[in-house]
């Protein structure tokens, strides 16, 4: 069954669209069907999956959501590995729901539709967590992940998106899980480490895989990559593999699968992608 999870948290900087296109890819590499989905008008995951998404004329999820007659925008980055992308006006959506009869549901009516051609959809979703395209996120969710730094400023508006999803679920009689805080830009430092203890002590759960601070974090999406194509044997790819692993209970990992193995399937495929675009210019 397909399971769409929501990535969000109430902040900016916290590595939701990083943690998207990475997880997205290393559950790709494992042999799952995964879409992602971009929400957010920074459109920073489309133009790193396919910058030519991001131009005039391409038909992104501001206009499916408008007009759900129209087939959806999913374009495809490797066989498997498809996306669906954002556009600037994607939050005046957020005006054009307002007055809907079941607006937070909107979002989730469109993707259903997509569940048997996918084992994943993960959303990528713009700061903050009250607006009605976000609350669409979390309603078209199974589960919500939330990115948090392991900084101090972290601590602050920690439950927003809990109280969010739980509004949804009493609303929408839905059961959206809280999957856990995913510790990101993570250092055995004293600040990192007291903030690592102080998710751990709350009520709600955190991934026992935290994502460790990689420079290669910034530098892949300029090249329209992920960790797997730019930087195979980084920590962090190995962090969100073993994220990967840990959501499909993959846990502990075979032997063969080793960072030259996952960097060498990322690699053709991205090869393979180039000459498609080449070929489509």
């Amino acid at each position: 069954m397909c399971k769409i999870i929501a990535i969000i948290n109430d902040k900016g900087g916290v590595s939701k669209t990083t943690t998207t296109m990475n997880l997205g890819t290393a559950l790709w590499l494992l042999g799952y069907r995964v879409l992602l989905v971009d929400s957010d008008k920074q459109c920073n995951l489309t133009v790193t999956m396919d910058k030519s998404s991001y131009a005039p004329g391409v038909t992104t999820l501001y206009d499916w959501m408008l007009d759900e007659q129209m087939a959806p925008p999913v374009y495809e980055r490797y066989p498997g590995l498809d996306y669906i992308p954002s556009g600037v006006r994607i939050d005046d959506l957020n005006t054009w729901l307002a007055d809907k009869v079941y607006r937070e549901n909107y979002l989730a009516m469109r993707l259903d539709m997509l569940r048997p051609e996918y084992d994943f959809i993960l959303i990528d979703c713009a700061p903050g967590c009250t607006s009605i395209i976000n609350k669409n996120a979390i309603a078209a969710a199974d589960g919500v992940i939330i990115p948090v730094r392991a900084d101090l400023y972290s601590v602050q508006g920690k439950d927003a998106v809990i109280n969010i999803i739980e509004q949804i679920n009493k609303m929408m009689g839905k059961r959206v899980e809280m999957m856990g805080y995913l510790l990101t830009q993570f250092e055995k430092t004293r600040m990192g480490l007291e903030v690592k203890d102080f998710f751990q002590g709350g009520s709600a759960p955190v991934f026992p895989v935290p994502i460790r601070k990689c420079a290669k974090c910034n530098e892949a999406p300029k090249d329209q990559m992920s960790l797997y194509e730019f930087a195979a044997d980084s920590t962090a790819a190995d962090d969100y593999m073993r994220l990967a692993e840990y959501l499909t209970n993959r846990l502990p990992r075979s032997k063969k699968w080793l960072p030259r193995e996952w960097g060498r399937k990322a690699a053709q495929a991205h090869e393979e992608f180039l000459k498609n675009q080449e070929g489509n210019n």
